[in-house]
């Protein structure tokens, strides 16, 4: 079979270097859209891209800065506390013995502190939590985890490196294999997270507005949202699969007056798809129609948007779409009724539409999308607009009216 030839258009020539150039050759067409080629492209583009101040920072780039940073944080207090026992215990050092056991002594302090940080960090994140959908600490633990891997690997090589060079290699090479796969695991959430386009990162455990039990299993099954273990071994040795959920329901309305918390919702959605490694999409309903209209059927299964490389829309299994009437409800707008939206449902499905002899988005029906409205008075309307472009029967959509609690 014939290799498909690479993907050298995904970023414009403005955004390259030589090297990154060379990134894009080693990416391929037909690649798995998180594997390991894909993952070792963006590590390229993240490590060698231009830097300039005008590119989008990427989560993959910001977790490797972070992972570093974890490295120096095990490495630099374990060199300190090594250097000032040899100032304080020239002589006694001298046996292999001895500079194990006071080496060790230090590195173990400083890895002592660093967990005692970590686990009031997770205390505190817990006492954060919004308690309406499940606190993931399978997750949160992970995290915890990865960094203490990463503290522990500084001290290694730190200790190593005052007992003896070959001790040094040997702890280097250890290391090697844990901190390579434990970022390739982190560094596929990070992709698919950067990919979505989402405008920030928020969990649904910090969600605090409270949902009906139906409509809270409704939000969490679309969002693919569990709370497992991940275990060290399996993501060392084992490929560590995420399950996915078949919802029942696939689509959700999101709707409440300003600073309900519909955003918000519609982001911990999207972001718990990414970190399932699902393939999300976030979007204005102004950029759905710019897409729609615009009918792009170049290849690949990325785009390149406002800095960013993100998947390629109509290729997604989550959209999620905010500001579908670009309105309000509130008593302070100064419009009868308390409501004012600047997009009309039938505008809408017009523009959608113009003239395609299909519904431009029953492709979506099968899959799964969050539409976020402004104006709960006009939320019957809009359901069944919505459910028209997507070929899909009202009841389909659920719909959640958030109330008055701020984001």
């Amino acid at each position: 079979m014939a290799r498909s030839s690479t993907t050298v258009a995904i970023r414009p020539p403005a955004d390259r270097t030589s090297t990154t150039s060379q990134c894009d050759r080693f990416d391929r067409a037909d690649a798995p859209p998180l594997g390991l080629r894909r993952v070792l492209t963006q590590v390229c583009h993240d490590l060698y891209g231009t830097k300039d101040v005008q590119d989008a920072i990427t989560a993959s780039y910001v977790w490797m800065a972070d992972q570093i940073g974890h490295l120096t944080l095990g490495l630099a207090p374990t060199i300190l506390l090594c250097w000032i026992a040899t100032l304080f215990w020239p002589t006694t050092i001298t046996g292999c013995v001895w500079r194990c056991a006071i080496f060790g002594a230090a590195a173990a302090l400083v890895f002592a502190y660093w967990v005692y940080k970590e686990l009031t960090d997770l205390k505190e994140t817990r006492a954060r939590a919004g308690h309406v959908f499940p606190f993931d600490s399978g997750d949160i633990v992970w995290n915890v985890k990865t960094a203490l891997l990463y503290f522990g690997i500084g001290g290694l090589i730190a200790v190593g490196a005052f007992i003896s060079w070959q001790l040094f290699l040997l702890a280097l090479l250890l290391a090697l294999w844990p901190a390579l796969r434990v970022a390739f695991w982190w560094l596929r959430r990070k992709l698919a997270f950067q990919q979505a386009g989402l405008p920030y990162l928020y969990r649904l455990a910090n969600f605090t507005t409270k949902l009906a039990p139906n409509l809270l299993d409704t939000v969490s099954h679309i969002a693919n949202l569990k709370n497992r273990k991940t275990l060290l071994l399996k993501v060392l040795f084992w490929r560590d699969v995420v399950p996915e959920r078949e919802p029942a329901i696939r689509h959700v309305m999101i709707t409440g007056p300003l600073g309900a918390g519909k955003t918000s919702l519609c982001v911990g959605i999207g972001t718990e798809f990414a970190f399932a490694l699902g393939k999300g999409r976030y979007l204005s309903a102004t950029k759905l129609v710019q897409l729609v209209l615009a009918d792009q059927s170049k290849g690949g299964d990325r785009d390149y948007d406002d800095g960013r490389v993100l998947w390629r829309w109509r290729d997604c299994d989550l959209l999620l779409i905010d500001d579908v009437d670009a309105g309000v409800s509130s008593p302070d707008v100064g419009v009868p009724g308390g409501s004012a939206h600047l997009i009309e449902p039938e505008v809408f499905v017009r523009a959608l539409s113009d003239g395609k002899p299909r519904p431009p988005l029953d492709w979506l029906g099968p899959r799964r999308s969050v539409w976020v409205l402004g104006d709960p008075s006009e939320a019957a309307s809009w359901r069944r607009a919505i459910a028209g472009l997507m070929q899909v029967g009202e009841r389909d959509i659920a719909l959640v009216e958030l109330g008055s609690t701020s984001e």
